[in-house]
């Protein structure tokens, strides 16, 4: 196994972990603190209008294949830098919020 190869395969683990990571931490964000503290317009409206758990499942299934797509024709560095933004971004404001209530 090539040192590329490996460096991919625990790039796309790492961004499908944080998918769900993301996906348990804003299921609980939204259930604790309601719709109004999602960030994304567009996401706020879907969920407001359908089931939470489906537009957020989509969601992240959709991530999860673009991340997929992108180790599949070899963009690991792509996929690591979206991993970090997803955890500096997503991820780690979501414990603060937690941690505070």
């Amino acid at each position: 196994m090539s040192k590329q190869k490996t460096i991919g395969d625990i790039a796309v683990t790492g961004f499908i972990l944080v998918q769900l990571i993301d996906w348990i931490a804003t299921y609980q964000g939204l259930t604790l603190f309601g719709t109004s503290i999602e960030g994304n317009p567009l996401l706020r409206f879907l969920m407001e209008r359908y089931d939470i758990i489906l537009v957020l499942t989509a969601v992240k299934i959709f991530a999860t294949i673009a991340g997929s797509f992108l180790h599949f024709v070899h963009r690991h560095s792509l996929v690591a830098a979206l991993t970090l933004l997803y955890t500096f971004f997503a991820i780690i404001p979501w414990m603060r919020m937690f941690a505070i209530y």
